[in-house]
């Protein structure tokens, strides 16, 4: 899955699904009290506080 979070200031933040060897590793998304988490295909996370975020969108990988 491809991440993209546009923030309230216009700024985005893309997230493109990048893969890992392996198995079928993609970038997930979850929406914690106050924040937006993003994790990569190797567990790194980055949070968004809510109140800065204007849109999320994803965008899946193509299934077979």
């Amino acid at each position: 899955m491809s991440i993209t979070i546009t923030m309230r200031d216009g700024t985005k933040r893309d997230f493109p699904h990048e893969g890992r060897s392996g198995g079928s590793y993609t970038k997930s998304l979850r929406y914690e009290p106050g924040f937006v988490v993003v994790e990569d295909e190797w567990g790194k996370r980055t949070a968004f506080p809510t109140e800065l975020v204007a849109e999320v969108e994803t965008k899946p990988e193509r299934s077979w």
